[in-house]
């Protein structure tokens, strides 16, 4: 059986996204690959959510993790590499070694040395990218790397119109931008039924537990298994998330959604979503502008939600660009690619 070695890295301090990404591409090539995952010093929770994967943990110092890791690479296994430290320089020396690189990316910087160059962000083209001639680029939603409960070619059923509000704005939300997300929830109406799945890492759960008293119908959830994600977010009747990862999820699934940019990294994608009506983004212009934002996140969400309606042309329009960029066939195409690079 061929061989994969997965790199990456989560924490606090920079999410879960690398880590859930080569995951739930590990997912889907479990059957033809045996496969390793390095990463430096994770935690008991993270690495148990690697092993449950099916993968073998290999753990790296926090101090010289790249010379670590490239001493553990086997002539005979594909490297994937994801992860905003892992340099032309790095990816040489990776190269050098394994028998081929591929990169997960979203920032399209840098010179791209590896074999294949996956970015699953759309609106993004190969001529954007400085590479070397032999790099083959898989891009957009097509390439999804979600986990195998969201990817489903028949669909999901059709939302609910009087279901919970779902959020999540992803691992780590180092800033508590959920309280504001659920202040801007309470001054639509109080009564509203919400759900909110925090990540490992949220810094502030007990700020979170006590606006309970604000929004009396607000249900905290937190480390959520794939599945539970799914029937949770197929219940709901709008998602509100990160424009990350978890907003692929949601578009998957095929529910209205208002996405909220939390980092420079994530403006690529939110022009994508918005332009394409995928979603309604907010703060996507003040990352774009470095300017205050006249109003405040949760006044924004507030405006948002109240523009979308269960009948609106707004939600009709968005989730039938969804089923057209998500059509859960991105297993086969990623089960084809790899086998073409380990022939």
């Amino acid at each position: 059986m061929s061989r994969l070695l997965f790199r990456a890295d989560g924490n606090a301090q920079i999410g879960l996204g690398h880590v859930m990404r080569c995951l739930a591409l590990a997912n889907m090539l479990r059957d033809d690959f045996s496969m390793r995952f390095a990463i430096a010093e994770p935690t008991y929770t993270i690495e148990n959510q690697i092993e449950a994967t099916g993968l073998a943990v290999l753990s790296l110092p926090a101090s010289g993790s790249q010379l670590a890791f490239i001493n553990q690479i086997a002539t005979d296994e594909i490297v994937v590499l994801d992860g905003y430290t892992f340099d032309e320089a790095f990816q040489r020396s990776v190269r050098s070694k394994a028998r081929k690189l591929v990169f997960i990316d979203d920032l399209v910087t840098g010179h791209q040395v590896a074999d294949v160059v996956i970015n699953h962000a759309g609106g993004v083209s190969a001529d954007e990218y400085d590479a070397e001639p032999y790099t083959q680029f898989c891009l957009g939603p097509h390439y999804a790397m979600l986990r195998p409960e969201f990817l489903r070619p028949e669909g999901f059923a059709k939302p609910s119109i009087d279901g919970p509000i779902f959020v999540s704005l992803g691992g780590a939300d180092p800033e508590n931008r959920s309280l504001e997300v659920l202040q801007g929830i309470q001054k639509v109406d109080r009564h509203l039924p919400v759900q909110i799945v925090l990540g490992p890492f949220h810094p502030n759960r007990p700020a979170i537990e006590a606006f309970q008293s604000q929004l009396p119908n607000l249900t905290v959830l937190q480390n959520r298994s794939a599945s539970q994600m799914v029937d949770t977010l197929q219940a709901c009747s709008l998602a509100i998330t990160a424009s990350s990862t978890i907003s692929y999820e949601v578009c998957a699934i095929n529910r209205p959604l208002i996405t909220v940019v939390t980092a420079d990294n994530q403006i690529r994608l939110a022009r994508f979503q918005s332009e394409e009506k995928l979603a309604l983004s907010v703060l996507f212009t003040t990352y774009l502008t470095n300017q205050i934002p006249v109003l405040g996140l949760d006044e924004q969400i507030r405006l948002a939600i109240q523009s979308i309606q269960p009948t609106s042309e707004i939600v009709s329009d968005s989730l039938l660009a969804q089923r057209h960029f998500f059509d859960g066939q991105s297993p086969s195409r990623f089960r084809a690619l790899f086998r073409n690079l380990s022939a």
